[in-house]
């Protein structure tokens, strides 16, 4: 069952309410909606919870729903009856102006018309299906009522078993897409259009102060601006890493600035890798703040009765492993806040995209296919027993984008796929207790980010294939030595040094921690991951997923004999196979509780 977002199309009274009924209850939920009997829209939102966090407008024939925020809105001066209006009258021109985290739609029967869109970086994007009519909804799960024989789409599950989520517009159902970043899908009198109302330009910015200072500033704006969208208590998820330090740090800024620095509290699991190493520097970060820091359990007796909401959550479209980190959420004691921040993804200051698949890869599929694998495609073709080629959501992409230099190829497809597939694609777990926001949701400093040197982004030891990464990258270093001299000098978690070193030491930090918690066989990057461990050595986990492994067998498309060959690779400690197992549970899973 999906948590909270929006519904609609041209769906009659009782379809709606059936997509409505698909999501959960929660006592402080509301819920709005509109039908005319031929056009409908509806939202399942925190209620009085969190305020900001959503919109409902209406008019004659007209109406249209905001999950999210607009977080630029008291700068336009826009109320809400003006966004729309403008909405319907040019959309494109309207949504390139708002920023912030949001998925819109708005629906005019007498025009027979639906309007459909996302943010500028996919930070909640929705789906549809247009065959007779059109239909969206927040995850694929609640658009089954309006759906007449849905069929489960062979290459969404190979996306899934080859990367752990999925690529391009792929669900797991036949016809049935994903909205891309910065674009609008517009139903129009049985017609549908889709097409992109906003992308930065990739051209990329010479490796000068001057950038990064720019950059820097546009950061702290970004934040300036999401925390005008929150009320009542605001909680950040705080980690030894330097992402989400950047972003505890501008909020308890901007909350003193609004002398609301009371509300805010920074909540630590111990994950990413475990170890207790990133509970100990969370905490003398948030000392240093002044913050209050509270542990939340992470274990797997509390994280197996969370197993089927994380999937309803996340709708299939991400392993429940990638999103088994914030099914902490569930067990945060006392006060509980109205919204939850996630840090800034260091993604965006070059994190993930390397400089070996900008500059080293044969092709554009190649490129993404090197950067988001987790399983060779010959592997995946053993597993998957359908016709299906498993670099099909890659070339979909590569034949997709507009740029014609390679490198901002490389770029675009990133920003166009990995933020919403991925990166944001377990925030639907936090968002069933609490108002979630995405702080980075904004065109400046999205634009600026876009034309990151090649050179800032990660390196990997030469020979290596972009294998060996040097796990640190100096844009996340020098960010936040700009930000806050104090928390500069509290080691970073993944090189074990002080920020305010130069970054060729942090490189050697990162390989020199990283081999010797291999040698002691403690959990760090690279090692067995704890999906996999949880499997091999938690009785019950071991039940659950081996009761799924068993039915997962039979269905159509997978091979039976590949599927048991991993299971028992992976018990027997020959290999980890964590990632191929838990997207065949996560499959298994959603189709039992929502398609069978």
């Amino acid at each position: 069952m999906a948590l909270t977002g929006i519904v609609g199309g041209t769906v009659g009274e009782s379809v709606l309410d059936d997509m409505l009924d698909t999501m959960a209850r929660e006592s402080w939920y509301g819920t709005d909606r509109f039908d005319t009997g031929s056009h409908g829209v509806g939202i399942r939102h925190h209620g009085e919870k969190d305020p900001e966090g959503h919109t409902f407008w209406r008019d004659g024939q007209a109406a249209g729903v905001i999950d999210g925020a607009v977080s630029n809105r008291a700068e336009l001066g826009w109320d809400t009856e003006t966004i729309f209006e403008r909405l319907l009258q040019a959309p494109d021109p309207t949504l390139e102006t708002l920023d912030g985290p949001f998925t819109i739609a708005a629906v005019d029967a007498s025009e027979d018309r639906v309007l459909l869109a996302t943010d500028k970086i996919g930070s909640r994007p929705p789906v549809y299906r247009h065959d007779d009519g059109f239909s969206f909804a927040s995850g694929t799960s609640q658009l089954m009522p309006a759906l007449d024989d849905p069929s489960v789409d062979p290459q969404g599950v190979s996306d899934l078993i080859l990367m752990g989520h999925m690529w391009s517009d792929t669900t797991l159902l036949e016809g049935v897409k994903s909205v891309h970043p910065g674009t609008v899908v517009e139903y129009h009198g049985g017609e549908v259009t889709g097409r992109r109302y906003w992308r930065p330009d990739y051209d990329p910015a010479e490796p000068t102060t001057e950038y990064f200072h720019d950059l820097t500033a546009e950061f702290k704006r970004t934040v300036d601006r999401t925390a005008n969208t929150v009320s009542g208590d605001v909680g950040i998820w705080l980690s030894g890493g330097l992402d989400s330090r950047a972003t505890v740090s501008e909020f308890a800024r901007v909350q003193r600035e609004r002398d609301a620095f009371d509300s805010l509290t920074t909540y630590t699991y111990d994950a990413n890798p475990g170890g207790g190493i990133n509970v100990r520097l969370a905490e003398d970060v948030a000392e240093t703040l002044e913050l209050p820091n509270e542990t939340v359990p992470l274990t797997p007796d509390r994280f197996l009765p969370t197993l089927e909401k994380t999937v309803d959550a996340t709708d299939g479209l991400v392993n429940w492993n990638f999103a088994l980190n914030l099914t902490a959420t569930d067990n945060i004691d006392g006060r509980e806040p109205n919204v939850l921040m996630e840090g800034i993804v260091g993604e965006l200051l070059g994190q993930h995209l390397s400089r070996y698949h900008l500059q080293e890869a044969s092709s554009l599929v190649d490129s993404m296919y090197h950067s988001e694998a987790s399983l060779p495609a010959e592997e995946v073709t053993d597993i998957v027993d359908a016709d299906v080629d498993p670099m099909g959501s890659y070339r979909r992409e590569a034949a997709r984008t507009e740029e014609t230099d390679f490198e901002q190829a490389v770029v675009d497809a990133h920003f166009q796929n990995y933020y919403p597939r991925l990166a944001h694609a377990s925030n639907p777990v936090a968002r069933g207790r609490s108002g979630t926001r995405v702080a980075y949701a904004d065109g400046d400093f999205l634009e600026s980010a876009a034309r990151l040197p090649p050179s800032w982004r990660m390196g990997a030891l030469p020979g290596s294939d972009g294998e060996l990464i040097f796990g640190v990258v100096k844009p996340k270093i020098g960010m936040i030595r700009l930000l806050d001299a104090d928390l500069a000098e509290i080691p970073y978690e993944r090189s074990r040094l002080k920020p305010s070193l130069p970054y060729p030491l942090h490189v050697a930090g990162f390989f020199a921690s990283t081999g010797l918690s291999h040698l002691l066989g403690d959990p760090t990057y690279g090692g067995t991951s704890m999906a996999g461990q949880w499997y091999r050595d938690h009785d019950e986990i071991q039940s659950r997923l081996d009761d799924l492994i068993d039915d997962a067998r039979d269905r159509w498309f997978l091979d039976g004999v590949a599927v048991e060959d991993r299971r028992q690779r992976h018990l027997d400690g020959e290999s980890d196979e964590s990632s191929a197992l838990c997207s065949i549970t996560t499959i298994e899973l959603w189709l039992q509780r929502h398609f069978d």
